[in-house]
């Protein structure tokens, strides 16, 4: 009786000794390499600041649906840091970031920021433009 307890003990250990499923990293956020890239092009952080590079990285990070991206195209537009001034495009870029990342309060208020800011005829263009 006592081998059988030992045995039973020994077999319940060597199942409890599997070992657990590893589980993969989770995948880094879409366009996150692009984004991180177009950021330090665009303030210099690193490399010198570089416009071209910064907007070529940021586009291909927006392309992969990058909410960050396309958030710092609204800001770059708003403000017109490497690009020329346009609310209405501005205002584009936060709808899109908005599209993917639909809970963020932060882009909301960017939003709604932007569109109190534009004029009647800049609002009509903003809501004409493709999202």
């Amino acid at each position: 009786e006592r081998r059988e307890k030992i045995e039973e003990k020994r077999q319940a250990s060597q199942t409890a000794a599997k070992p657990a499923k590893v589980s993969e990293p989770a995948p880094p956020p879409h366009g996150d390499a692009d984004f991180r890239k177009g950021e330090a092009y665009l303030y210099g952080r690193g490399v010198p600041e570089n416009c071209d590079l910064a907007v070529k990285s940021l586009k291909a990070a927006s392309a992969q649906q990058s909410a960050k991206a396309r958030s710092a195209f609204g800001t770059m537009y708003a403000t017109g840091h490497c690009v020329p001034r346009d609310l209405p495009t501005s205002y584009l870029w936060f709808a899109l970031a908005l599209q993917v990342d639909p809970k963020n309060q932060i882009l909301e208020k960017d939003l709604n920021a932007i569109w109190n800011q534009m004029t009647p005829p800049e609002r009509q263009m903003a809501t004409r433009m493709k999202q």
